[in-house]
């Protein structure tokens, strides 16, 4: 199956730091990565998560990263090429859903590129979604939890 004849998902780094750390959700966040790189969905994201993820893990309260651990998991997270700039349709979209829904830009960058990519975001983060004003932009959004990982992997819709 070529990647352009599978199922396209944006990610946030709510998702993506449960990749290096234990913790609620990590499980499926990890299995949701063992899908991309078997080829079974697509997965991308604003190059932005690169930084969020750094600092997540630089800063976390219970997983102390070093230096050299840091550096690794950071290499690892580019290698998996999921990370592109936004298009300038992107950014105003992300400026728009900012805006409306008075979320920051970082937030609302994830959201417009599954947006205008006609995909879902994959989120852990459930004060991000309660924090949108529009129903529309709600249904771009699905949480980690809700998510069914199984053979004919789909989004949940609550």
């Amino acid at each position: 199956m070529e990647r352009n004849e599978i199922q396209g998902y944006v990610t946030d780094a709510s998702v993506a730091v449960k990749w290096f750390v234990r913790e609620e959700g990590s499980a499926k966040a990890r299995e949701l990565k063992q899908l991309f790189q078997a080829g079974r969905i697509d997965l991308e994201a604003p190059s932005l998560l690169l930084y969020e993820v750094a600092s997540a893990l630089r800063f976390h309260p219970v997983a102390r990263f070093t230096y050299e651990k840091l550096g690794t998991a950071m290499n690892s997270l580019a290698k998996l090429q999921i990370t592109r700039e936004p298009t300038t349709r992107e950014w105003t979209t992300a400026f728009t859903l900012s805006q409306e829904n008075s979320i920051s830009v970082y937030d609302a960058a994830y959201i417009a590129l599954a947006a205008e990519g006609k995909r879902k975001m994959i989120t852990a983060d459930s004060k991000l979604i309660t924090k949108l004003d529009s129903l529309k932009t709600r249904a771009e959004l699905v949480l980690l939890s809700d998510t069914d990982l199984g053979p004919t992997f789909h989004t949940a819709t609550k």
